[in-house]
């Protein structure tokens, strides 16, 4: 007979999340709208004049995070490469990982006792501002990540 999951179900909701950027709290997300996005590329290594690999190795890894962040204000929308007290210039140029810094996802779920960082990421706006009479106004953003000075991690899960 096969094992059964013994874990509890209702543990599998991340639901909002505090996010914390350069140590600073820039508000909760909206319920549902966190997505930790890992992708990784293999490429397959074959003998000299074979048309089956051997195997397959990674040779590349990105990682990101997309949420809707509910306070849209002058602070926040500063963190955006190229604006400035509620000006946008042109990003054209912007060395993203010189200005990345330490992301934080702290779920406020209490049986959710993991804490996602990622040690060097950059925001970037992902959607425009919405302004609906039923739905909350959420800044979109996606969080892209760079290895850390380190040189090892993109992502650290953590207990709180």
């Amino acid at each position: 007979m096969a094992d059964v999951f013994q874990g509890n179900p209702a543990d599998i909701h991340m639901g909002p999340a505090a996010l914390f950027y350069n140590s600073r709290c820039l508000g909760y997300t909206l319920n549902d709208s966190v997505k930790i996005n890992i992708s990784m590329t293999p490429t397959p290594i074959t003998p000299d004049q074979a048309s089956l690999p051997l195997k397959d190795i990674i040779t590349e890894m990105e990682a990101s995070v997309d949420c809707i962040l509910g306070e849209v204000n002058e602070e926040n929308l500063n963190l955006i490469p190229g604006a400035d007290n509620g000006t946008f210039i042109d990003p054209i140029g912007i060395d993203m990982k010189s200005i990345a810094s330490e992301l934080k996802l702290v779920p406020l779920d209490s049986s959710d006792t993991k804490i996602y960082t990622l040690p060097k990421a950059t925001p970037l706006m992902d959607d425009g501002i919405s302004f609906m009479k039923t739905t909350p106004q959420g800044l979109s953003l996606n969080f892209k990540a760079y290895v850390d000075s380190a040189g090892a991690y993109l992502m650290v899960s953590s207990k709180a």
